[in-house]
Parts: C-alpha cells; sequence; structure tokens
C-alpha cells in the first residue's frame, strides 16, 4: 500500500492522457482520408492524361488526310466518345488551312458532383 506521501498517477493524469491520444489519432486518421482523397483525384487525372495521350498517338499513327475523310477529326468541329467513366472530344481546326492542323483532346469524368476535365493540344504539319 502506498502511503499518503508517495507519488503516482492519478485517475485524472490517466484520462488526461487518453484524451490526448484520442485527439492525436483522429487527426491522423483525419489526415490519412485526405490523403486517400487526393490519391484518387490524381489516379483519376493520370488516367484521363493516359487516355488523351492514347487517343492522339491513335490519330497520329494515320495520315491526318486520313483521319480527316473518314471522319476521325473534323476541322472546324469536334469528334467525341465515351469509354467507361470518361468522355473524350477531339476538336480540330486549321492555323493555316490544308497546312497546319491545330488538334485538341479533351476528357472529362464526374467526380464529387463535378465534372473535371484534362485537355491535351498539338499542332501537327500536313505537309
Amino acid at each position: 500500500m502506498k502511503s499518503y506521501g508517495e507519488k503516482g498517477f492519478v485517475l485524472l493524469d490517466v484520462i488526461l492522457a487518453l484524451f490526448l491520444f484520442t485527439v492525436g489519432f483522429v487527426a491522423l486518421y483525419g489526415l490519412s482520408e485526405n490523403a486517400l482523397a487526393e490519391a484518387d483525384q490524381a489516379l483519376r487525372l493520370t488516367e484521363a492524361a493516359n487516355h488523351a495521350q492514347s487517343i492522339m498517338e491513335t490519330l497520329g499513327a494515320e495520315s491526318w488526310l486520313d483521319n480527316i475523310h473518314r471522319g476521325r477529326i473534323i476541322p472546324g468541329g469536334e469528334v467525341g466518345g465515351e469509354e467507361g467513366l470518361f468522355r473524350w472530344k477531339v476538336h480540330a481546326d486549321w492555323d493555316i488551312p490544308d497546312e497546319l492542323l491545330r488538334v485538341k483532346v479533351e476528357v472529362s469524368w464526374p467526380e464529387q458532383g463535378n465534372v473535371q476535365s484534362y485537355a491535351l493540344e498539338s499542332l501537327y504539319s500536313l505537309q
């Protein structure tokens, strides 16, 4: 048994320590939830960028005149499609008629009630 003059932990000390531990744990949990949400957003953006690059490479694999004749791109207009979560549009316009074509691939997707988008744009010479 302890005598009256001995030092030790009081119940209040233990409760305070548990409270501080809980506050720290809740803060770390909140940070990890935010980190997971940010990682998910980064994943979607990376997937959209890869999808836009894939579309641009597919178009670039053939001559631009063939793409125009087959309706894959329409100078002064747009062609679109959908793949899974992502919707894409290919906008094309002449910078210099019949010589320099500006092609823009825009990929959009829904995220947290909003529509997010990624665009990739390039100039192509038909010469």
